[in-house]
């Protein structure tokens, strides 16, 4: 570890929800999730979203700050209640109902917020939220604050029925890094009638980098130029449950991209947080004994 070493400034805009599970009610969102990762793995990470005026948002505002995200950017919706998505897990799989016409759908962009977008290293941003048109023009407005050196990653979280071509090719526009996994793959090859998605988003869509998350197996980086594939790693216990692991990847690869890291180690460090964060029980799984940037050359 350097003296001199500076937290990159990571940004997550979206959802902040409850993910109601059989066995309880745990806290989450894909946007909460990353920036919860991006806190535990050593960034200054802030989260932009909406929660209501309601117990629920109380307590998730309360409860994320606890873990370390700054929460000064969650907006309260005096109108529209928190967000709640019923998880189920089919064949160990996630499988999520999420209700509409919560705050998280209404995040309003706040001039206040110019100054950390120019300072961001990392901002971080899915579809869902863009899934009515205020989201994308708020997430575009946002983004048009942010550097050229910024990385600009979107994290797709396809959910039916909001994965419309519209809706994925806006968010597309303001990305230069994507991470998708495989059914998100066949899902944009047959949005956008593409048979090798990964290179139409280098060659036709201005991305510089793409992932694409595997599951047990691993997960492929590509660029222009290059292509790098790792197995991933085992699980350290079959009690956990894969929410939240991918948002666990992105976290960790776009902080390592923003620290210049070889695409080799951005790999591996992002498969090998993500297997921890699978590991364990929903999406933000304490990252205790788990090194952090800081101690990663």
């Amino acid at each position: 570890m350097t003296s001199d070493f500076t937290p990159p400034r990571f940004i997550s805009w979206g959802e902040l929800l409850w993910d109601l599970f059989p066995d309880g009610d745990r806290l989450g969102g894909a946007a909460a999730n990353a920036a919860y990762h991006a806190a535990s793995l050593g960034a200054a990470a802030l989260l932009v979203s909406r929660v209501g005026a309601d117990e629920l948002g109380a307590r998730a505002l309360r409860e994320l700050a606890l873990r370390g995200v700054d929460v000064s950017a969650v907006q309260v919706d005096a109108d529209a209640p928190t967000g709640t998505v019923r998880v189920e897990l089919e064949g160990g799989e996630p499988r999520y109902r999420i209700a509409s016409g919560v705050a998280w759908d209404r995040i309003a962009w706040r001039s206040e917020l110019s100054a950390a977008f120019q300072a961001a290293s990392v901002v971080c941003f899915g579809t869902l939220a863009q899934r009515n048109p205020l989201g994308f023009d708020a997430v575009e407005q946002a983004l048009s604050y942010a550097t050229a050196s910024a990385i600009r990653l979107c994290d797709l979280n396809v959910r039916e029925p909001f994965a419309t071509r519209q809706i994925v090719d806006r968010a597309l526009t303001l990305a230069n890094v994507v991470k998708l996994n495989e059914n998100e793959v066949s899902t944009l090859a047959r949005l956008f009638d593409q048979r090798d998605v990964v290179s139409w988003l280098l060659s036709e869509r201005g991305v510089r980098l793409v992932a694409v998350t595997r599951g047990a197996r691993g997960a492929l980086l590509a660029t222009a130029s290059e292509r790098l594939e790792h197995p991933g790693f085992p699980l350290s216990s079959t009690a956990g449950d894969p929410v939240g692991a991918g948002d666990a990847f992105s976290a960790a690869l776009a902080l390592q991209l923003s620290r210049k890291s070889p695409l080799m180690a951005c790999l591996e460090r992002a498969n090998h947080y993500a297997a921890h964060v699978a590991s364990h029980a929903g999406g933000m799984p304490s990252s205790a004994g788990y090194a952090p940037l800081t101690s990663i050359d």
